[in-house]
């Protein structure tokens, strides 16, 4: 999938050295339809191989479609359990067996549709994609990433954020929390740097009774490649959504990568009382907390 227009103009596949004969690259809709496909040629012993369409093929943001490719003698390259989880690379997602059925797919025989699915595993297919147009922010999550637990029963005020940090330099332009209906008054949200410096605070206003709630900051925050940074929210009333063990893995989405727990000293981070620099953490926790950032080409 992928979260913008675009077109994608071929297809790679991973090679092993016993991989061989001719191989094909096909690209379909996700009732079957072929879409488009091409012969894979000069090829290497092994590594990665590359196809292109002799035209390119465009496809629609939020709509899933299966790139593929035909081996006549075996011997792929595969993985298991890779999509046991969903993986993102800027604005394309191999979404996690579940929600959309099994990921990844095959079909023996002589080439055609790939339904069947095996222990969530990675046959190392991907395409070469190219934005219509390139979206200008980008979030650690999407507004259809929702809380397993929208509300904690914890009625206590309380600072709750997430370490995370951009493989560029960017500015951070506004801020996102995930409330709970039970989570009321006011909030304000806030952007650290890891030693603790206040960077920048915004309130958030015109809140609805539950789900994401955004707020833009009077003056943009710049960020450095590569460092660490907390935005946290505080909630005078508690009750805030939280999922235990988010954090076991890290998370990243286009630029932004929110790492895991055991390689950042903790991740996400909270603290009990007024509004301060959160520094404790629980059970790997996802407080649900957001920034907002600038693409570098927007």
């Amino acid at each position: 999938q992928s979260s913008v227009d675009g077109m994608v103009n071929g297809v790679l596949f991973y090679k092993g050295p016993q991989n061989t004969g001719a191989h094909v690259a096909n690209l379909w809709n996700a009732s079957g339809t072929l879409l488009a496909s091409t012969s894979f040629t000069n090829e290497t012993a092994s590594g990665w191989q590359l196809a292109t369409f002799s035209q390119a093929v465009a496809i629609g943001a939020g709509a899933t479609y299966v790139a593929s490719y035909h081996t006549p003698t075996g011997f792929y390259s595969a993985d298991s359990g890779y999509f046991a989880t969903s993986h993102t690379s800027g604005v394309l997602t191999a979404p996690a067996t579940g929600p959309v059925g099994g990921n990844g797919l095959y079909a023996y025989g002589a080439g055609g549709f790939p339904t069947s699915s095996f222990n969530a595993t990675n046959y190392w297919v991907d395409v070469i994609f190219e934005a219509t147009s390139q979206p200008t922010t980008t979030t650690l999550f999407s507004l259809s990433d929702v809380p397993a637990t929208v509300t904690v029963n914890d009625p206590q005020a309380v600072e709750l954020g997430v370490k995370f940090q951009s493989s560029t330099d960017t500015q951070i332009l506004g801020m996102r929390f995930y409330k709970g209906p039970q989570n009321t008054g006011t909030h304000t949200g806030h952007i650290w740097d890891a030693a603790g410096t206040l960077l920048g605070t915004v309130t958030f206003s015109g809140e609805t009774a539950s789900g994401w709630q955004s707020a833009t900051f009077a003056s943009p925050v710049s960020i450095a490649a590569s460092t660490l940074y907390i935005a946290s929210y505080h909630t005078d009333t508690g009750n805030y959504s939280a999922d235990s063990a988010y954090f076991a893995t890290a998370h990243s989405s286009g630029i932004l990568l929110a790492p895991d727990s055991a390689g950042s000293g903790g991740n996400g981070v909270y603290r009990y009382g007024a509004s301060g620099f959160p520094t404790n953490t629980f059970d790997e926790s996802n407080y649900w907390v957001d920034v907002i950032v600038a693409n570098p080409a927007a």
